[in-house]
């Protein structure tokens, strides 16, 4: 596995091939659970280089997804009841269905005359 430090922590060493390059000890492979192709970081902390298992692109995309959704969530609590039947109305609306909804509002209407007279 590797020795053990002052501060019980698990050291491991390995060598930096001419090309700069190194392997993965196996222990700290099985423990950050890597595979080959998994994407990792290096990070900065403190003058030391600290490697850590980076998320994957289909993590990203998971995460944002799900914060999407919680913001929908937190974003259908704060709408009124008007608001909420408005988006049950105009679920699946193209832009131009948009664009005639507001234009043929009263108040668009009213906005219109008083501003351009027609």
């Amino acid at each position: 596995m590797g020795k053990v430090d002052k501060e019980n922590r698990t050291v491991v060493t390995t060598t930096m091939s001419k090309a700069y390059q190194i392997t993965v000890p196996s222990a700290v492979r099985r423990a950050l659970g890597l595979m080959p192709g998994d994407p990792v970081e290096f990070r900065m902390e403190r003058g030391r280089a600290v490697l850590v298992r980076a998320e994957t692109r289909e993590e990203k995309i998971k995460r944002v997804f799900a914060e999407l959704d919680r913001m929908k969530v937190e974003r259908e609590k704060q709408m009124t009841s008007e608001q909420k039947e408005f988006a049950k109305m105009s679920a699946g609306w193209t832009i131009n269905q948009y664009h005639e909804y507001y234009d043929n509002l009263p108040e668009t209407k009213a906005y219109i005359k008083e501003k351009y007279g027609v």
